[in-house]
Order: C-alpha cells, then sequence, then structure tokens
C-alpha cells in the first residue's frame, strides 16, 4: 500500500471552510472518474491551521496512473486554483509513503 499525503496551511477560518470545501469536490471528482478517494486531516494539537488529505493506493502503479490521469484532466486546473487564494505562501508539500515490510537479511 502507498499513502500520499498533502500538506497545506491556511491563512484564517475562511481559508479553512474553502479547503474543507475544494476536498469535498475533489472527491466527488475522483468518484465520478473511478480514483482512489481522500480523507482531510488536521492535528488535534501542534501546528495550527494545517491541513492533511490522505490518500490511500493499493500499489504505486495505481497511484502513478491516478496521478497522470488528474494532471491531463481539464476539471482537476479549476480545483486546484481555489487553493492557491487560501493558503499561505510557504505552505504545501507532498509525502509518498509506503507500507512497511520485513526486511530479509
Amino acid at each position: 500500500m502507498y499513502r500520499q499525503r498533502q500538506f497545506v496551511t491556511v491563512k484564517d477560518l475562511d481559508g479553512w471552510n474553502e479547503i474543507v470545501s475544494v476536498v469535498d469536490d475533489v472527491n466527488k471528482l475522483c468518484a465520478e472518474r473511478g480514483w482512489t478517494q481522500g480523507t482531510l486531516m488536521t492535528r488535534t494539537f501542534g501546528t495550527f491551521n494545517e491541513l492533511c488529505l490522505e490518500i490511500d493506493f493499493p500499489d504505486l502503479a495505481t497511484f502513478e496512473s491516478e496521478m497522470k490521469a488528474w494532471m491531463a484532466d481539464p476539471d482537476t486546473g479549476p480545483l486546484m486554483r481555489r487553493l492557491d487564494a487560501v493558503e499561505t505562501a510557504t505552505s504545501g508539500h507532498d509525502e509518498l509513503w509506503m507500507e512497511a515490510e520485513p526486511v530479509k537479511i
């Protein structure tokens, strides 16, 4: 399994609500396209105004094919531009984690 984590920090509560709205719209688009949907998370304690979209993929091939389809789809650009207005200048980073397995030496 591979887990993509996309982090964003918003300026204020209006930004927070817009991110929640964008993720809802992203998940609707993903459902329509048959792509993996994500879960929006935030810390219980720690950095304020930071949100994380977590998306679990069964394998690297699925991650790669869905990212390629996402980048080529004309409906994704307007969704992503909505983030520009509400995120801070220093925010935004991506992580890709893979499931840990035993190492045979």
